[in-house]
């Protein structure tokens, strides 16, 4: 190899190097997710009226289904902000009317639930503060006992999109005000009412592709 040629040589080496650099460093870092725990001991979750807790922010994923047998006990609750949960497309099921929430994050904010079944709790499916974003999320028969929201109740700013809401015992949705959003959402018969949009959604602004009992709502 002449001197021209390693020149070159040494010239390609280098560009490939510097990309390759580029591309690894530019690539993002991914969090690695904490295990829900879902066996507390009795002192604990008599202390938390909870199954399990979620008390620092991080990202969290359900290892395996939840069942909820307990009278006012949350199945998930979430004392910390800036928490994401991934369900996995796992269930949390309550078998008592009594129960608490599916989640329940109330006062926290920048939570992030997603992919999964929540059913049978005796308080809404969820229960979010300000600027949550719930998605792909199965809620049917929560609300049980009463309260006037059966599925997802959640603060301001939030973004609620793509889930499946399904005869809830009060509201589907339940918004503080309109600089909530919700988006490409299916409603039916929540709030016991199975005609046009009435106990389907409370507040928010519907950003489109929603239907209530097969209405656009």
């Amino acid at each position: 190899m002449n001197h021209h040629s390693k020149l070159s040589f040494n010239r390609i080496a280098i560009v490939c190097a510097s990309f390759a650099v580029a591309i690894f460093t530019s690539a993002p870092i991914l969090a690695q997710q904490k295990a829900i725990v879902t066996e507390l001991n009795a002192t604990e979750a008599a202390a938390t009226k909870a199954l399990s807790v979620i008390s620092k922010p991080g990202s969290y994923q359900l290892a395996r289904g939840i069942v909820n047998n307990h009278a006012g006990y949350d199945s998930v609750l979430v004392t910390a902000s800036d928490v994401t949960i991934d369900l996995l497309g796992l269930t949390i099921m309550c078998t008592a009317a009594t129960t608490g929430a599916g989640i329940d994050a109330t006062g926290q904010s920048n939570v992030v639930i997603h992919n999964g079944i929540i059913t049978g709790c005796g308080g809404p499916a969820i229960i979010a503060g300000n600027n949550a974003n719930i998605s792909g999320i199965t809620a049917s028969e929560n609300g049980r006992a009463g309260g006037g929201i059966g599925g997802i109740s959640c603060g301001i700013g939030c973004l609620v999109n793509n889930n499946t809401l399904q005869g809830n015992m009060g509201i589907g949705m339940s918004f503080s005000d309109a600089t909530s959003g919700y988006l490409g959402n299916v409603l039916q018969g929540n709030d016991g009412n199975t005609v046009g949009a009435t106990g389907q959604v409370s507040g928010g602004t519907s950003l489109g592709q929603n239907l209530c009992n097969g209405v656009v709502c």
